[in-house]
Order: C-alpha cells, then structure tokens, then sequence
C-alpha cells in the first residue's frame, strides 16, 4: 500500500511519546518527517516550515496546549492541530476546540491517532479550497470594484451619454452626461433599478402643455439586435435637461448575454450631433441655395439671349411688313378697279398687320417695345375692355369683373395693359374647352415681409401695390407646367394652336414696369394669375388729350431718307414723291455724310432708322445737325435703344415712328414734324 507522506510537528517535552506517535502513524500507513519541540521558540520556528499537521501535548511545563492554539490562532495558520493527551477531560477537550483545535486523542488510545490525523487532513483540504474560493472572491470582487470606479471616472469624464439596462429595461449604470443632459438626475445613483419611464413622466409632469414623452432605451428583443437607432431626435420640452432646442442625438444600442446566451439588457451610448445637423442643414441649404442662384442664373442668361434674338427678328421683320403695308396701302390708294385684286390686297394688309401685332409680342417678352407711360386707374381700363372681353370668351364662359373701390393709380402704357388682359383672358378660355366661369379683380395691397414670405417671393421691394387678378376654372397646371409658363415658346397646346407667346409677354411686361407675376394653380382646379405693380409714386393730374389738327399731308419741302434696308427706304421714298416731296437717300450715317457733302439746297426734315451699320441714325444727326440748324428730324425703329430712350421710354420731344406703320402714320409724322 502507498505510504501516505506527513510533514509533522510534535510540541512535546517527553520525546518517547513523541515516538510513539510518530511510530503509530507509520504503522498506519504515513511516512513522517517529524519534528519535536518543548518551547514556544523553537514551536514558532518549526512554524515557519509549513507542516502538514501540528500534534501538541495540552500538558507541558512552560508552554501548554492552549498556549500553543493561542499562537495557532494568532498566526491565522491553515495547518490542523491535534490535542495528544493523557490527563485531558472531555470539558478540557471541548475548550480546546472553541480555541481551535481540530481534535483530540488520549495517549492511552493511540491507536485513534491514524483516522483522527486523516479526517483533519481532508478536512483541511476542503477548508483550504474554501479559503482559496473566499480569497479569489475577495480579489475579483477587488478588481471589480477598481474597474467599475475606473470606468466610472472614464465614463463620467466623456461627453457621450452611456448607460446600461438589464432585460427590465431598468438602469443598472448611467454616466454624468447621462444623468444631467438626458435624465435630469441629482447624481448616478439615481438611475440605478429605475426606468426611463420613471424620467419622462416626471418631465411629462413638468411639461403639462405637452402631452407627448420620449422613451429613450427600449427594452431589447430578438437575438441578432444589433444596433436599434441612430440620428434619434430628441424635443427639448419632452426629456431630460435638453431645453430651449430640437436636439439630435446619434444612439447606439447592443444587447449583451449571459453564457447560455439569454438577453439579461442592453448597453447604449449616444452623441450630440446638434451643432454637426446644423452645419450639415447650413450646408445643404447654402448648396441648394447656390444651385438656385446657378439656375437663376442661367435661366436668366437664356432669357436674356432669347430676348435678343426676338427683338433682332422683331426689328428686321417690322422693316419688311412696313414695306407690305405700305406698298399694299399704296396700291389701295392707286384705286384698283378690279375688285378681286383690290380684295386681295386688303387681305395682304390685313395680314401683315395680325404678323405686326405678332412682333409686338416679341418686343414685349424682349422688353425691347417702345411704351409711353401714363398714369392710370386699371378699373377704367378693365371697364372700356369688358365688352370686348366678353365677345372673346365666347357664351359659355362666365365673365366676373370685381373692382376695388379707391383703387391707387399705376403708371403704365394703356396698352401694355390692354395686352396682357388680352393674353391673360386668351389664356383663360383656351384653359376652359367646357365653359367655366373668368373672374377679373383688383386690389390695393400694402406688402410686407410676411406677405413675401407666405407666397415663396424672393427679392421683391416692400410697399403699395395695386393688384390684377386674373382667375379661372379650367384644367389647371402641375408643378412642371408652372415652372415653365413664362418660357416664351412654351405651349401645352397642340401644334398651330399657340405660339407660346403670350403669358412670356405678359411676364415682360410686368417685369418692363418693375412689377412681378405670382402663379397658383393645381390640376382640375383652375389658376390664378396675380399681377403686382407698384403704386405711382405722386398723383396724375388730368392729362391732356392729344388734340388732333387737320392740315393738308402734301409737301414741296426736301426730306433726307437714312435706312440700311433697301425695300423700306424705297418705299418710304415712293410715298413721300407721291405727295410732292423733294428726296435725298442713304443706306446708312456714313453713307447720309456723303450724300449731304455732295447736296448743295437745304434739307428740311431727315427721316433716319436708329440702328445701322457702320454710322446709327443718332450719330448721323448729331453730324449734321451744325450744318443743317433749322433741320427737323424723325426716328424711327422697331425696338428701342438706348441712343434715343432710356429703360423703353421716349425722351420728351422726341418725333419718334414705330415700325412699322402706314402711309397715313408716315405723312401725318412727316406734316407734324415740319410745322
């Protein structure tokens, strides 16, 4: 049988007892390395070793048993100690194991010695994996406590909300932003065992006016959650100390398990990104912003290009269609016999006056048109007008005039106005295939900055306005539709049915008068137009009215005729030879220096177009103005320029003929110019 290895001390004065014990154990089977003492000295010595066992004899002469478990007891020692006896009593024998005795045997029964030394040794051993477990506990619990006060200290020193919850959805850990920002706790220890429930309804308490709370941390379920929200807003009225702002927090959220698995809560950690929002808003509305003044821009570049295309072909086509109402004129006048051909001419009349009106509406988007403002009251327009109007809708459409009383005066061309109720009510009825009801109204209006603001207008000058309504019931527009009415050459309409001109007119009108256009509209639901222009800005007088004199039209007097077209220029010089006149001609200023040079008699009048190449008529008449003093002279364009008016509108004084015009308009020019 193995023999069982025993490291033994033996406190004992008489060493053939100590023998004898030693001997009975090997007897039962220990192998021991024993050693004997008799003081305390020598017993706290041999302590130093680490026995296996300790076998002390209660009875000795200067160092006893109960003294030997007092220093036993002292020394907090994991190493059994056995009482050995021969006089000991079982009341001493009990004392001593309060004192800390694992047990006792009487010399007399040695034999007990062997089972009493092996019941000790495993109790020992139990005790000692006792003593470990208690000892790691105390460690672990240690370390424990100093990472949780280490993670505490980090936490608490972090902007970042962080918090953990168990599977009640109850707080086991909130740091110091937590608590203060979200929270609104008196310290960390408050969260602790509650829910956020608890939070929100007392901020829900302090906050009657709203209803609504906010439950931050959600109880987790599911086994693959991974992250709940991110970019959570908070309202600054419903949770915590966030107060006075809308604040957006970006949460992150895990479960966190036990080792079988089960969900036992959640950790969680949120940051502010307010200010980083902000910035992100900033940022994108300065980019939508800059993409709006980009497309503005070009919006406003292509206009613009477009209008100097319509306004050259304007100019170029109003000389041509003088030239076809003229010579047609003429011939009226020649007094055709035949009556199919003198038809056929008051149709060519007729025509090229529909194709003028046509470029009238070329030069009005181009604001290139030449107007002659005049103070006046829109509602005595609208009433000359309604007559009209009516005949042009049509029957099935229900004509509504509203006029406001006191209505402020404008300062426009009348017939700038006249066209655009002719274009808005065009407009109107080709919008309403089925009949409906056109509503025409004006108003006073003082705008403010609200008003700007609730109806999307950007950059418009404050103050009084006078307001054209134009409403009707038809087939309305979307969004797309509206966003390119003012296009010119943009129609909804079938081919040959439009030009797409007419609302890109009236835009260019208003904008001419430093008005503005605003549009609201929806499918099926009809459209309104308003119209906004500015309140003269002192009141119009009584104008007087043009009065007309009746003279006689023919003439001996010497007219210089200056045109860069060669069909215009011969007309104008058939028309005034055929009334008696003297003509001298030139294709340009250059060309009109040379023929006076080379002229001798006087020149009475000087009939010259304003843009030309190589010399324009206004430097042309600047020229010879010191040569010919008591020189008349009449301008006469398609469009305006800015060597004879200014923004459009005619110099005071100024003998000024629009192309294109008749032979009447030209002779009754020439007449009013020379007397």
């Amino acid at each position: 049988m193995e023999m069982m290895a025993l490291h033994l001390l033996i406190l004992e004065d008489n060493p053939d007892d100590a023998e004898l014990a030693v001997k009975e154990l090997e007897r039962q089977g220990f192998d021991v390395k024993w050693t004997r003492v008799d003081t305390e000295k020598a017993f706290r010595k041999t302590l130093a070793q680490k026995p296996d066992l300790i076998l002390v004899d209660y009875s000795l002469p200067s160092f006893d048993g109960l003294a030997a478990l007092e220093v036993h007891r002292q020394l907090d020692l994991d190493i059994p100690i056995i009482i050995v006896s021969g006089t000991i009593g079982e009341e001493m024998a009990v004392e001593c194991m309060k004192f800390g005795a694992t047990d006792y045997v009487l010399k007399d029964n040695l034999s007990r010695l062997g089972p009493v030394v092996k019941r000790a040794l495993d109790k020992m051993k139990i005790y000692r994996k006792s003593r470990q477990a208690e000892k790691a506990l105390r460690e672990s619990k240690s370390r424990y406590k100093r990472l949780y006060s280490m993670t505490r200290l980090m936490c608490d020193n972090l902007p970042e909300l962080i918090w953990a919850k168990d599977s009640e959805n109850k707080f086991i850990f909130a740091n110091k932003a937590c608590c203060e920002q979200l929270l609104n706790a008196k310290d960390t220890d408050e969260p602790i065992g509650k829910t956020d429930m608890y939070f929100s309804n007392r901020e829900k308490e302090s906050h009657p006016e709203n209803p609504e709370y906010h439950t931050f941390g959600e109880t987790c379920t599911g086994s693959d959650l991974v992250v709940l929200e991110t970019e959570k807003p908070l309202r600054s009225n419903e949770f915590g100390n966030l107060q006075g702002k809308l604040v957006y927090l970006d949460v992150s959220k895990a479960p966190f398990r036990d080792e079988n698995g089960n969900l036992i809560g959640t950790v969680g950690c949120a940051r502010d990104i307010t200010k980083e929002k902000e910035i992100e808003r900033k940022q994108k509305k300065e980019k939508e912003e800059k993409l709006k003044l980009e497309t503005q821009l070009r919006q406003s570049q292509k206009m613009e290009a477009i209008g100097v295309l319509a306004g050259g072909i304007a100019h170029d086509f109003n000389n041509i269609l003088t030239t076809i109402i003229g010579n047609a004129d003429l011939s009226l006048m020649d007094g055709i016999e035949n009556e199919q051909l003198r038809n056929d001419m008051k149709e060519i009349k007729k025509a090229g006056e529909k194709a003028a009106s046509l470029t009238r509406q070329l030069l009005a988007f181009s604001r290139k048109q030449i107007i002659k403002p005049k103070f006046l009251d829109i509602n005595e327009l609208l009433t000359d007008m309604e007559k009209m109007l009516g005949r042009l809708i049509g029957e099935d459409i229900e004509l509504l005039t509203i006029p406001a009383p006191a209505l402020w005066q404008i300062k426009i061309d009348p017939g700038q106005i006249e066209q655009i109720l002719l274009n808005m009510v065009v407009n109107a009825k080709d919008a309403m295939p089925q009949g409906g009801s056109l509503t025409i109204e004006t108003a006073n209006a003082d705008l403010n900055e609200n008003y700007f603001r609730e109806h999307g207008i950007e950059g418009k000058m404050l103050g009084h306005y006078v307001i054209l309504t134009v409403s009707d019931t038809g087939i309305g527009m979307d969004k797309e539709t509206r966003e390119h009415i003012f296009e010119p050459f943009f129609t909804t309409k079938e081919i040959g049915k439009g030009t797409g001109l007419g609302l890109s007119t009236v835009y260019g009108v208003v904008k001419q008068n430093n008005g503005f256009v605003w549009v609201y509209s929806e499918p099926g639901q009809g459209s309104t137009f308003k119209i906004y222009f500015p309140e003269a800005k002192k009141d119009a007088g009584p104008e007087e009215k043009q009065q007309t004199t009746a003279f006689e039209l023919d003439g001996s007097e010497t007219i210089l005729i200056v045109e860069d077209d060669d069909s215009l220029r011969t007309f104008v010089q058939k028309v005034l030879q055929s009334y008696g006149y003297r003509c001298l001609d030139a294709e340009n200023g250059e060309d009109a220096l040379r023929v006076c040079k080379e002229y001798d008699g006087q020149i009475d009048l000087m009939i010259t177009d304003v843009v030309m190449p190589k010399m324009g008529g206004g430097e042309a008449a600047k020229r010879l103005q010191p040569l010919y003093p008591q020189m008349k002279v009449i301008y006469m364009s398609g469009y305006t320029d800015n060597a004879i008016v200014h923004h459009g509108v005619l110099e005071p004084g100024l003998n000024f003929l629009e192309k294109p015009f008749t032979t009447k308009v030209l002779m009754r020019k020439v007449r009013e110019a020379l007397e």
